[in-house]
This record gives structure tokens, C-alpha cells and sequence, in this order.
């Protein structure tokens, strides 16, 4: 039995009431918006595997923060709308936002032959004589694998030893290391044609943004995004040292991301206060690098996908722009609804098989609720 079970802090301003067992929150319980995020959180939380658990919510031009659990496990210490979590691939969707400053200010093409920001030969690029375009880089239908090199056979190790097997791989796998790796590397189909979830297209993407700009990917990230946004905690993860304690369904403690190959990808570290301001932003539809980032280009599986951001649309005709994030010790989902007005980030210190999509049913309850009141 964990720690965190035997906890008896319950915050003076929060009534703490849980389904079966009481976790201790800064929810104040006041409102009908409290009392639903209260319900979704305490059953999350009742798995003894749960850590800590940060929500954000904007919704009718408010920003609203709930925190649960513990930032690590042994310790009273509840996490707060600063606290900094990995937020995994979700740093695809700053990726995508930053493509679609570089579309809009005609850097790039959509349909440019990503060869043409390549230095050296690539005819492994093509399938078929079909080139990979930036595109096919942004909708994950380049064909290229997940990851460089193939790490088919590490994901067949157990898997409470993967996440340090990868770790000790790549905090020395260098960039110029990548690029031979990608002479090798082989497509699975035409580009254009299916789906293939590939960190190597997003790696590729974030320098090509650096090639077209001149600039590195974590200056463009800080000019483009979280300086004119104001999110001051938001950084690429080389810069760890308050980053939250992360675990597996086990309670192992799991190593911390720390290389900057993957930052495009899912290299960056925030805030639910930062990511609230990041909603917001994407929620204004008419800006015209949020709509081009915005604007599908291919489908998957029903949905739709635009610049890297998911586009589900519900029977009700309700649409959700979301992406998820995990890695082996945080999960992460931010989803905003731009009928409602609405976006919920949940981060999480924890990560397990059924975590990412807990937290999007979280996220889906609460503004399918909250909208009836």
C-alpha cells in the first residue's frame, strides 16, 4: 500500500469529501463547478496508484484551479496551479502552433518537400517516388517511425526498466547522431496515405522552423508563444530542477526527461496556470495563427487532425480541439471547446495504461456537465 494512502491532511479550506478514502485538495466546494470537478477527481484519485492531480478550467472568461493528492509520494505537500509537470507530445500542438506562424508568414508550404530544408541526400524520403511534405510531417501521415533509431525491440523489455533503458539512450543522442539514423530510416507506406504516430516528423519539424527562422526551437517557442502569453513557468525540460517527482502504476519513481533531441516533440515542462493562458489563446478562432494551426489536413480514426491538434466532433455536433501527453511517469490532456468558450488542462505525476484516457473522460464530464447548470 503507497503512502500517499495513509495521508491525514486535509486542507482547512477544503471539506475533502472523497468517494471512499480522502484526498487531501484546495477545492473549496462552494460552487456547482466545485462539486463536479470534486466528483471526477476523488474517483481518479481513489486508484492507490494516483499521485497528484492539477486541473485547469476556463470557462465564461474565468480561470478556475484544483489540485489533488501530493507532488511526491511520503510527503504532505499538495501541488498548486505552479506546479511543473512534463507535458509530453501536448508540446506537439506549441510545435504545430509555431508551423502555423511559419505557413502564415509563407516561410513554408504545407507541401513542401521537407528535402528541401534537409542538408545532405535523402532518397529513403519518398515512397513511391511521393516525397514526405510538411504536412504529412503535421497529421503524422509521413510514414516515418516513432522513434530514431528503432526501438521495437526495447518496448518488448519489462517495462518498469524501458523508461531508463530510452533515458540513458538518448541524454547522449546527439542531433547530428539523428540525421545519420534517418539515412536508415524506412516509411511505411505513400506519404499521405495512412496514419503513423511519428516523434521523428515532429523532430524533423522543429528544425525545420529553426532552419527557416535562423532561430533555435526554444527561442521561437519563447517569441512566439510564452512571452507574448505571459506563461512564465513554461520551458524545454534541460531545465528540470522544478519539476515534479514522477511514478508508475507501482509507485517506482521514473527518470526524468532530460534530453533536447525529443523537445519539439515533447520536450517541454508547464504549468495548468500557464495552460490555461495557452487555452485561452487557442480559443480565439479568428486569430489567424490559431486558425491555420487549427484547420484539419487529414483524418484518423473519425477525427480530424490539424497542425498536430486532434479535431473530434461529438453527436451533438459539439467539437473538441485536444491533444494528450505521456510519458513514463506524467500523463496530460488539454482540450478546449470552441463553441463553449471552454478549455480543461489536467496534468497528472503519474502514468500507467488507462491514465490518458481517465483524464480525458475527466476533461469531456466536466464541460458535458457543467454546461447543463
Amino acid at each position: 500500500m503507497k503512502t500517499l494512502l495513509l495521508l491525514p491532511l486535509c486542507f482547512a479550506f477544503a471539506a475533502c469529501h472523497a468517494q471512499n478514502k480522502k484526498i487531501p485538495t484546495d477545492n473549496p466546494l462552494a460552487t456547482e463547478l466545485d462539486q463536479l470537478v470534486q466528483k471526477e477527481a476523488s474517483a481518479y484519485m481513489q486508484d492507490p496508484a494516483r499521485v497528484g492531480i492539477s486541473i485547469g478550467i476556463f470557462k465564461d472568461g474565468k480561470s478556475y484551479f484544483y489540485n489533488y493528492g501530493t507532488t511526491e509520494l511520503g510527503k504532505s505537500e499538495l501541488p498548486t496551479s505552479k506546479s511543473v509537470y512534463e507535458i509530453a507530445s501536448i508540446t506537439k500542438t506549441f510545435t504545430g502552433t509555431l508551423l502555423a506562424h511559419a505557413l502564415v508568414d509563407g516561410k513554408i508550404k504545407l507541401n513542401d518537400d521537407i528535402r528541401k530544408y534537409l542538408n545532405g541526400n535523402y532518397p529513403n524520403l519518398e515512397f513511391e517516388k511521393h516525397p514526405i511534405t510538411v504536412a504529412n510531417l503535421a497529421n503524422h501521415s509521413s510514414g516515418l517511425p516513432q522513434f530514431l533509431p528503432d526501438q521495437s525491440e526495447t518496448f518488448k523489455k519489462p517495462m518498469d526498466s524501458v523508461a531508463f533503458i530510452l533515458a540513458d539512450f538518448y541524454k547522449n543522442y546527439s542531433k547530428k547522431k539523428f540525421y545519420k539514423d534517418l539515412h536508415q530510416a524506412k516509411m511505411a507506406f505513400v506519404p499521405g496515405t495512412d496514419y503513423r504516430y511519428s516523434n521523428v516528423g515532429t523532430q524533423i519539424a522543429g528544425d525545420i522552423l529553426e532552419k527557416v527562422y535562423h532561430k533555435s526551437y526554444e527561442s521561437l517557442l519563447s517569441e512566439y508563444i510564452t512571452q507574448p502569453l505571459k506563461m512564465n513557468h513554461t520551458i524545454i525540460s534541460t531545465d528540470s530542477t522544478k519539476l515534479l517527482t514522477c511514478y508508475n502504476e507501482k509507485g517506482k519513481v521514473m527518470p526524468r526527461n532530460i534530453t533536447t533531441i525529443m523537445a519539439p516533440a515533447g520536450g517541454i515542462l508547464s504549468t495548468t496556470e500557464d495552460l490555461v493562458k495557452y487555452m485561452q489563446y487557442h480559443l480565439r478562432e479568428n486569430d489567424q495563427y490559431v486558425k491555420a494551426s487549427h484547420t484539419p489536413a487529414a483524418k484518423n480514426e473519425g477525427d480530424q487532425i490539424g497542425l498536430y491538434w486532434r479535431i473530434h466532433s461529438y453527436d451533438d455536433g459539439t467539437k473538441t480541439i485536444f491533444h494528450t501527453g505521456g510519458t513514463f511517469g506524467f500523463s496530460s490532456v488539454l482540450q478546449i471547446y470552441p463553441s463553449k468558450n471552454m478549455g480543461v488542462v489536467v496534468l497528472t505525476n503519474e502514468s500507467d495504461g488507462e491514465s490518458q484516457g481517465k483524464l480525458q473522460n475527466i476533461a469531456d464530464s466536466i464541460v458535458r456537465n457543467s454546461s447543463k447548470k
